[in-house]
């Protein structure tokens, strides 16, 4: 049986993965207050109409979600509900991913554990950010890699690989942490083949280079030509207007942000140790779980490599090493997406080297108890209320709109609050924005 077909038949470890799903979509969506994060407001704001979504404005727009995001949005208005569900869907298939690789009961609650002890992991399948997406990609990648090393002549598979690089990519630059090795592993073992350039460049080069041109332009225009955001000024002007575009929206990507230009004198490893100790701040608190995962993938990638390696452990290896070179310390949440990869690396091969399967007598009964088991460590999980880091604000806003109107409002909101009016209750309030005094002002709709 194919591994597409198999991927796609019924299992019994289904009703596991739709079991833990239900009962953290009911705790984490249905039974709480939604209460955005800082940059999920921002995000909002800027990336969830057809007229912004594009743009990359730096590094800080998730390319996948916007357009998410964007449909949403156009089909039913602002709800931060729907907005979040793209976060828990990548979740899901996360964990029916694994599931379906492993098919093993003690090996699901293993990964629940660790995903449960991770602050970030467990509370962002509740955010509208693009990590958990990220995150999704990256497994399905691992995924395709482990199918692709069972038979290397398998030019589908070579093209689902190159796809799924593709919107790694274009989602956002840290998507690069496993696009890039995973693009060096599969060009060192497939270079003699013809067929892989010809799927290079239609399903990762053309598709990359165009994306990013159409960011390039996006940001230059709207830093160069900020007074004329109209497609008559771009169509009279296309070819006076498009390379310094072009040149400024690169800049803008890839110099704009301090973390990118920063030089960590290759001691990046040791100020990312220091940032998965102490973390960041109260959202982003201490990932001890981070720590563990990255150093027993390390450990288990020293020992394969003594051996036999395959493509998955040259895939982690040039990871590690991608990471060392571009010497660069980023926030804890980029991170996401290597430690899920590292995280099916683990299982991938302790199923290799336990064989735990055959080793189990009464397998029935194990299976049923540890599907009991995970039950109950599911149902004691919930939401850090840290996470819902604008809430002081949100409460002073319901209860200043509840006995004033909107004009009223602007004397008694700062700025902050006016600006969370303006993009989380656009039904209670119209907002235009004061060029003269520089601030946002309420108004009552009509």
């Amino acid at each position: 049986m194919s591994d597409n077909i198999r991927l796609f038949k019924i299992q019994n470890i289904d009703i596991l993965t739709i079991f833990v799903s239900t009962i953290l979509l009911f705790k984490f969506f249905i039974l709480i207050d939604h209460i955005p994060l800082h940059d999920e407001v921002t995000a909002i704001e800027r990336f969830t109409e057809w007229k912004n979504f594009l743009r990359k404005d730096g590094v800080n727009n998730h390319t996948l979600i916007s357009i998410y995001g964007t449909i949403i949005r156009s089909l039913f208005g602002f709800d931060l509900f729907l907005f979040r569900l793209i976060s828990f869907f990548s979740f899901f298939g996360i964990f029916f991913l694994f599931n379906r690789i492993f098919n093993n009961y003690i090996f699901s609650f293993l990964f629940l554990i660790i995903i449960f002890n991770s602050n970030f992991l467990l509370n962002s399948i509740n955010i509208f950010r693009g990590y958990y997406i990220y995150s999704f990609l990256g497994c399905l990648a691992f995924y395709q890699i482990i199918s692709l090393d069972k038979n290397q002549d398998d030019k589908k598979r070579l093209k689902y690989i190159l796809i799924i690089l593709t919107l790694l990519t274009i989602n956002a630059l840290y998507g690069l942490y496993i696009s890039l090795p995973i693009s060096i592993v599969i060009f060192f073992k497939m270079y003699k083949k013809k067929y892989f350039y010809k799927q290079g460049i239609i399903y990762f080069l053309i598709p990359v280079s165009v994306t990013y041109i159409i960011f390039f332009f996006l940001d230059g225009l709207v830093i160069n030509n900020n007074d004329n955001l109209n497609f008559s000024f771009i169509l009279n002007n296309f070819n006076l207007i498009f390379l310094d575009n072009i040149k400024t929206g690169f800049v803008n990507v890839f110099s704009g942000t301090p973390e990118l230009v920063e030089n960590n004198h290759f001691q990046s490893f040791f100020f990312t140790f220091q940032r998965f100790l102490n973390g960041e701040d109260a959202i982003s608190t201490r990932e001890f779980t981070f720590i563990l995962i990255y150093m027993f993938s390390f450990l288990i990638l020293i020992y394969n490599l003594s051996k036999k390696p395959n493509l998955i452990d040259f895939t982690i290896l040039c990871i590690f090493l991608f990471y060392f070179i571009i010497d660069k310390d980023p926030y804890i949440r980029v991170h996401s997406g290597t430690i899920y990869f590292c995280i099916f690396y683990l299982f991938y091969n302790l199923k290799s080297i336990f064989y735990i399967e055959k080793q189990i007598k009464k397998k029935k009964l194990i299976n049923i108890l540890f599907f009991l088991i995970t039950i109950i460590l599911t149902l004691f999980q919930n939401p850090n209320l840290k996470w819902q880091q604008v809430k002081p604000s949100v409460l002073k806003i319901e209860s200043t709109l509840k006995v004033n109107n909107c004009n009223s409002a602007n004397n008694i909101l700062n700025q902050y609050e006016i600006w969370i009016v303006k993009n989380i209750y656009p039904n209670l309030c119209h907002s235009r924005y004061d060029f003269e005094k520089q601030i946002n002002i309420l108004y009552k709709i009509n």
